[in-house]
């Protein structure tokens, strides 16, 4: 064990609660206290999950070269799912408890963690598919599938039994703490307002934007996306809709790197409301078309390709109000111009 991975083990270890139970029962407290730690710190790289195919394969040969090199993994915030199940399967074997990485479907180059309890039980984990989970305050979906013989199976662990670990672990308290409560009770309150006022009350609900503040930008994608659906599942992608839009930041060296951020916006009425995620801010900011064309301009791109599903509704609304811009412009200016000559005689 490298010093930097014994600090690391010690860290968790000093803010590990004192757990109790059977062999069984305290193995599983540990695995999951060090989930949910993993998914609070670390966060899924932006530019493995936007990258085309031959972009991945070159991101997944690189991981594959690095995952063993855990002080790396360890001090690096940004991880694919190689370098995540590795650095979580490490961690539970320095813990005591048994664990081996997998590719559960065949041609998916996808990592998981099988874990294996001294009672015999196998569960299965996949940290990185739980970061958005985790980061806000959501149940988590990807630990706890059980795995026999080799595969793994259509069936779960008890849904109390998951909330009896998250609040061991201090996760949460009550039920009642976890996010999926606060957009159920929004669902419920919004379904019959149209979608402006939803995806207002959306992204100024203060109980509902209380997610962890260095959230990471896929783990906000993601957030948002599946709350929206979850709570307007009616105007979803029609009426309320979502990009991503990025600007490229110089690094220097002759290098650049993309700077991500969310537009969401609704069409009601033929009006558009539309809002851009401030990354200084950390909150959604209401916009205008001519600030989104403004920005544009000035080398906001928005959707990381111009075809990207959500900016094409929204491009037409933008020229639109360009060329209303524009003729607004050219008649302000003939009135003007034209007032220069008013009481003035050309006789005949």
């Amino acid at each position: 064990m490298t010093k930097t991975e014994y600090e690391y083990v010690k860290m968790l270890n000093e803010k590990m609660p004192k757990f109790t139970g059977t062999p069984t029962e305290i193995e599983k407290k540990i695995a999951m206290f060090i989930y949910l730690e993993l998914g609070k710190t670390k966060v899924f790289d932006e530019h493995y999950f936007f990258a085309n195919n031959k972009e991945k394969k070159k991101i997944e040969r690189l991981s594959k070269h690095k995952k063993n090199n855990i002080d790396s993994v360890i001090k690096n915030r940004k991880i694919v799912c190689i370098t995540a199940s590795n650095l979580y399967r490490k961690l539970l074997q320095d813990f005591g408890i048994q664990a081996f990485n997998t590719n559960l479907y065949a041609g998916d180059a996808h990592l998981s963690t099988v874990i294996a309890f001294s009672d015999g039980e196998k569960i299965v984990a996949d940290v990185q598919r739980d970061f958005d989970k985790i980061q806000t305050k959501r149940k988590t979906c990807n630990w706890g599938q059980k795995y026999e013989f080799g595969e793994i199976l259509n069936e779960s662990i008890d849904e109390n039994e998951l909330f009896e670990l998250h609040k061991a672990c201090g996760y949460v308290n009550s039920k009642d703490d976890y996010m999926n409560n606060v957009i159920e009770k929004l669902r419920k309150k919004l379904q019959y307002l149209p979608p402006n006022e939803i995806l207002k009350e959306i992204v100024n609900n203060e109980q509902l934007n209380n997610y962890q503040k260095d959230i990471g930008y896929i783990e906000l994608y993601k957030y948002f996306s599946s709350t929206i659906f979850a709570i307007a599942p009616h105007y979803h992608r029609q009426g309320i809709d979502y990009f991503n839009c990025y600007i490229t930041r110089n690094k220097g060296n002759g290098k650049s790197e993309r700077e991500y951020c969310m537009c969401l916006y609704s069409i009601f009425n033929d009006k558009v409301d539309a809002y851009l995620y401030s990354n200084s801010e950390k909150k959604f900011i209401k916009t205008d078309l001519t600030t989104l064309a403004t920005l544009e301009k000035q080398g906001l791109h928005l959707g990381k390709t111009p075809h990207e599903r959500g900016v094409k509704s929204l491009r037409k609304y933008i020229d639109s109000n360009k060329a209303e811009n524009i003729k607004k412009k050219y008649m302000d200016n003939y009135n003007k111009n034209s007032k220069c000559f008013e009481g003035l005689d050309f006789g005949d």
